[in-house]
């Protein structure tokens, strides 16, 4: 008994320093598992595989060697993983609000609203819904929205944002076509205006300073679908200017999902036949209908966790993570039909002697941690810009434009989407580079680099760079 006594601290040591070793060493192993998204560059090896190794190690190393300090060390050591623990689920728990609106969650009074309107619908992406029509080919494809359709964006609170479809299915008046278009704007939910209310979003905000255009965007797009998108709508709406944004935090993953579907793999080619509304039509009935049964089952909790990373993020202490800037992005492989599509964007684009450019939209990671992350997700950066300068694309760069800003992250909402705020930015700066023909300028800019920028109030080329900052 009395050994046991003498015995049971350095026990009790080596199970606490165990139980916080093995969570930090369960995280290296899944690093190097996925050594090619999480630990092949210097800043994600560091962070994902050196640190939370030594970490581990000494914990366990101390925890066995049975030193008096094992115990008060190992109690340090859970007291501090609980603590963060504690903060990330009170982060977690801030935010499930946020995530149940923009799933489109209806509280039992919101939803008397809409009980009588049929056009309702909410939470779609036009991958998804192909899917669910079972298209094969791209001429049959839904490459839009639902027309004239009452789209959610989200419901925070006892808010509903929502907006009327156009004509085509994008969130803009009907009136939008009326006038030549001076802009059209390709991309997903940062062009679609997530969660902004009406007249917020960037199409909208650009059309008040007078620059007529019209936002072709939808949630879950990623570059291959917007070059579909392109390829449809652009002929017949001929825009003097088409940009296309891309955003650093899930369009390079959209990519690789939209390259797995043959109908749409298929934009890629030179001489592909992109349909028309009319050609969709029996799709979108298709689409229409399973819409419906989609929409009829309510947003529950259970939908964080199968439309969500929600548990693997909380065990990776992902909220915390990001307030304090060491949550780095997954390293991007080199897709080399990036360079394909912008290839023959500009291509589509030249038929009626546009102008073509890419919008690089970062993420709000880039803005809110207490440590710098640029360095971590600069790699993504110098993939589309580089394929860009290879293609003599044009690149107005948000990255260092927002970082110039005094509070950067005040451009973003809570949803990690632009605030009126930023897209008001935003509509600013892209305008100021339309008007100014920046976007036909042809000079190389190279990789990722500081381009040396004028103030906000006057943005302009950098030195005859092919990036506007």
């Amino acid at each position: 008994m009395q050994d046991w006594k003498s015995r049971r601290p350095a026990i009790v040591g080596l199970v606490l320093c165990s139980a916080v070793g093995l969570y930090f060493l369960l995280g290296v192993i899944y690093a190097l598992f996925h050594y090619s998204e999480f630990a092949s560059a210097n800043p994600q090896f560091t962070r994902y595989v050196i640190v939370p190794g030594l970490i581990g190690t000494l914990f366990i190393a101390i925890g066995m060697m049975g030193f008096r300090l094992s115990l008060p060390f190992g109690i340090y050591g859970m007291s501090a993983l609980f603590a963060l623990f504690l903060f990330e689920s009170y982060l977690t728990w801030r935010q499930i609000p946020v995530w149940m609106g923009m799933l489109g969650k209806l509280s039992p009074a919101q939803q008397t609203l809409f009980v009588d309107d049929p056009s309702l619908v909410r939470g779609f992406t036009i991958r998804g819904l192909n899917r669910l029509a079972g298209v094969s080919q791209l001429r049959e494809a839904m490459l839009s929205g639902f027309p004239f359709s009452r789209v959610i964006l989200c419901t925070p609170g006892d808010d509903v944002i929502s907006y009327k479809a156009d004509r085509y299915g994008f969130n803009n008046p009907d009136t939008a076509y009326d006038t030549p278009l001076e802009v059209m704007l390709l991309g997903d939910s940062f062009v679609e205006g997530f969660c902004l209310a009406e007249g917020e979003d960037i199409a909208s905000q650009m059309r008040r300073i007078g620059v007529a255009t019209a936002a072709l965007g939808v949630r879950g797009n990623g570059p291959l679908q917007e070059l579909a998108s392109l390829g449809r709508f652009g002929p017949l709406l001929q825009p003097k200017n088409v940009i296309l944004a891309f955003f650093e935090g899930n369009d390079w993953e959209n990519l690789e999902k939209g390259l797995t579907d043959s109908w749409l793999r298929s934009a890629l080619d030179p001489n592909a036949d992109f349909g028309s509304q009319s050609s969709a039509m029996a799709t979108m009935e298709q689409a229409r209908v399973a819409m419906e049964k989609i929409n009829s089952k309510p947003v529950s909790i259970a939908d964080l966790f199968t439309k969500r990373a929600t548990l693997r993020n909380f065990f990776a202490l992902q909220q915390t993570g990001s307030a304090l800037g060491l949550t780095y992005s997954k390293l991007p492989k080199e897709i080399p039909e990036f360079r394909t599509i912008l290839q023959r964007a500009k291509s589509i684009v030249a038929g009626w002697n546009g102008n073509f450019a890419v919008l690089y939209v970062p993420k709000a990671d880039r803005f809110v941690g207490t440590f710098p992350v640029d360095y971590s997700l600069d790699h993504l950066r110098t993939l589309v810009l580089d394929a860009a300068a290879k293609e003599d694309i044009k690149v107005i760069d948000l990255t260092q434009a927002l970082h110039r800003r005094e509070d950067p992250a005040r451009m973003y909402g809570a949803d990690a989407h632009f605030s009126r705020d930023g897209a008001s930015f935003v509509a600013s700066l892209v305008a100021r580079a339309v008007e100014g023909d920046q976007i036909k300028v042809s000079d190389s800019c190279g990789s990722v680099r500081q381009c040396a920028c004028s103030d906000d109030n006057a943005a302009a080329a950098a030195g005859g760079s092919r990036t506007v900052c």
